[in-house]
């Protein structure tokens, strides 16, 4: 069975990887690993601690519950790398289990794209960081922003995450769910987007363009969505598994509304060539329906789980 989709989810998958890739990886990553290394490596990454109100030592609980040795500075932090800034309340290093943790009004950004929470910790021996409380990241140039509740970056793994109520918007669009994986690939001494995997009741969400009252919305939805890119970082495929639906408005040649296509199955499966969508099946217990005009815009036919939760985006 075939049915049409707004082709604005690539754009939307697409750039929200982009800004996980970028705000979280190379971002926080930086920012906290230089903490670690504040004396020797300090001058080989140029990260700079260009304002703190005190600098001391002592003990301190760690993370891990042990009372250990501790190094820290706190009151209006701010470092450097490069064209990154990152500012927060306090810094402290756990000497033995050299956990670096960040707390209080943690800001970061390249003059492009900004990152916000409440908590950061990063395991320099693991490679893993871990953002909680109020996670919340914007790209400037396209407003796209995003909000979790946790995240975290796994660099061995090449991996992102930012999970429990993960959920971003650009525009009117919205993409949701219980977390949302970006997997990237290391290829000529850069990192791509491979694909992205949003979790736990996964909802995508966009207004549709051609209509005049501003009032509908297409929609996909499931328990899993997962996105594969190619080397160009263009969509190749999205697999919905697991109540699989979809509703879309349609128009026929004159862009005259055309009643509202629904499908549902086990599995929804879209192919795209050279990023443009090109086939949609869905398998298991496949069913269809086409409704008349007259519901447009009526919230009885709205898929489960659809809320917009703009009313939810972070005010920078």
């Amino acid at each position: 069975m075939f049915i049409p989709i707004d082709k604005t989810i690539m754009r939307v998958i697409k750039t929200l990887a982009y800004t996980l890739l970028s705000l979280l990886l190379f971002q926080v990553h930086d920012a906290i690993v230089g903490l670690e290394h504040n004396t020797a490596c300090a001058q080989k990454k140029k990260i700079v601690l260009q304002q703190a109100d005190r600098l001391q030592g002592g003990e301190d609980r760690s993370p891990a519950g042990g009372i250990e040795p501790v190094r820290s500075v706190s009151g209006n932090v701010v470092f450097t790398h490069e064209n990154m800034l990152l500012t927060c309340d306090r810094a402290t290093e756990f000497l033995e289990s050299g956990v670096v943790e960040l707390r209080g009004n943690i800001f970061m950004t390249d003059r492009k794209q900004e990152v916000y929470c409440d908590k950061a910790l990063y395991y320099p021996n693991t490679g893993i960081a871990e953002l909680e409380d109020n996670v919340r990241s914007r790209v400037l140039k396209n407003n796209l922003i995003t909000k979790s509740k946790r995240g975290l970056i796994n660099n061995p793994e090449n991996q992102i995450w930012i999970y429990t109520d993960a959920i971003a918007w650009q525009g009117e669009r919205q993409l949701s769910g219980d977390s949302i994986k970006v997997q990237l690939k290391e290829s000529n001494g850069s990192k791509n987007v491979e694909s992205i995997t949003v979790s736990g009741d996964a909802f995508f969400a966009a207004r549709d363009t051609l209509d005049l009252t501003k009032q509908l919305y297409n929609q996909l939805s499931g328990k899993t969505m997962h996105i594969k890119l190619n080397e160009q970082e263009k969509v190749t495929d999205i697999q919905v598994d697991s109540q699989a639906r979809s509703l879309y408005h349609g128009y026929d040649s004159g862009s005259s509304p055309a009643g509202i296509n629904y499908s549902s199955g086990n599995t929804i499966v879209m192919s795209f060539t050279e990023g443009k969508l090109d086939r949609i099946t869905v398998s298991g217990n496949v069913e269809g329906k086409q409704y008349p005009n007259k519901l447009r815009g009526s919230p009885k036919i709205n898929l489960p789980g659809f809320r917009l939760r703009y009313n939810e985006k972070p005010v920078f």
